[in-house]
């Protein structure tokens, strides 16, 4: 995972469409959908008539934006879906996203899907002449670069959506209890390695999972960051975090005098919460070739960040070699669940990436 130079600078943002119009049946790509509420005890015909009625908005919509974090000073892939729950004969033709106050956006690409359709004015992006019917969303992406001012604090985008091709005139009202667009700027975590102390080690805690990885390194500094650039996926794997990380060692601008170079290696304690072991896996990306839980070499694919690697499962460490994962269990929650607990040894060359 060493690298030359930490992913800086100032990062434009843009947009691309990833997918057309689809049902709403169809699961929105973002965190883990929400438990369903109890079932209430039956009421009579009449009532529940009434109450299916009432729960269908003449003029409404939704909005999920997918990841829930986001680096400072990064760019991230935001997924934003956008649902017409309103009554039949009313279309949604327009809409407005705009991130917190501090994330800037650009011009989406020349080629870009949507790019004809969608302009961008300072923190507000428009999407236009969509033609979204009652009961079917469109999902699109946003690049957002997060500010360098981070904390535990959520912050939320903002939306509008139109009845008109344009957004002007009459608007379509929000539900914001079916809706998610909640986003949290974490701090990246850095420790310095080789000066004398613990091994370096650096800790990424979400609302969901735990990534905590402690590094070999001689010398340099250590980067953990969470859900930069696009999401981590593994062909027909199910994640059970909705959230990739990343951690690099780079190297000292001077390197010290060594009379052998030592390969660094990474140990990743990962603990996704309310889950068990079962179906889980960790998911690699990585610069590198390696062995997969298939048996079979990670195919090339895109990293996060769009430069070429693999990707692919791991598997574990009995028989096979680094990387794999070492050890995974389940452990006792507080509220009578569980967790699920991985440790992974990952050699550090070509920037892995990795989440389960």
């Amino acid at each position: 995972m060493r690298v030359g130079a930490v992913r800086f600078g100032r990062l434009a943002v843009a947009v691309a469409a990833s997918g057309a119009l689809v049902s709403l049946t169809g699961a929105p790509a973002a965190a883990r959908p929400a438990a369903r509420p109890a079932a209430r005890p039956a009421a009579k015909p009449v009532a529940r008539a009434a109450q299916a009625t009432q729960a269908i908005p003449r003029e409404g919509f939704t909005v999920t934006i997918y990841p829930a974090y986001t680096t400072a000073g990064q760019s991230t892939t935001f997924e934003v879906t956008v649902a017409n729950i309103s009554a039949p004969g009313t279309m949604l033709q327009a809409v407005k996203v705009s991130p917190p106050p501090g994330f800037t956006l650009s011009r989406p690409g020349p080629n870009a899907p949507f790019r004809h359709k969608t302009l961008v004015q300072r923190r507000t992006l428009s999407l236009r002449h969509i033609s979204l019917k009652p009961g079917s969303k469109l999902q699109f992406d946003v690049i957002a670069t997060a500010p360098k001012r981070c904390g535990n604090e959520m912050r939320r985008w903002t939306s509008h959506a139109f009845q008109g091709a344009t957004p002007t005139g009459p608007q379509l009202a929000l539900q914001a209890a079916l809706s998610n667009v909640g986003v949290t700027v974490v701090c990246p975590r850095t420790a310095a390695c080789g000066d004398g102390g613990p091994a370096c080690s650096t800790n990424l805690p979400t609302s969901v999972s735990s990534y905590g990885v402690v590094s070999n390194a001689s010398a340099g500094t250590l980067r953990g960051t969470i859900d930069v650039g696009r999401r981590l996926t593994c062909g027909s794997y199910q994640f059970h975090d909705p959230n990739w990380y990343d951690s690099v060692v780079t190297p000292p601008a001077t390197p010290p005098p060594t009379a052998a170079v030592v390969p660094i290696v990474d140990t990743v304690s990962y603990t996704i919460k309310k889950t068990t072991t079962r179906g889980l896996g960790f998911c690699l990306g990585a610069g590198y070739d390696f062995a997969t839980a298939s048996g079979k070499r990670a195919p090339a694919a895109k990293l996060p960040t769009g430069t070429a690697g693999f990707i692919g499962l791991l598997p574990m460490c009995t028989p096979a070699i680094p990387p794999c994962i070492s050890k995974i269990s389940q452990r006792s929650d507080k509220s009578g669940g569980y967790d699920a607990v991985m440790k992974i040894v990952i050699p550090e060359t070509g920037d892995p990436w990795g989440g389960g």
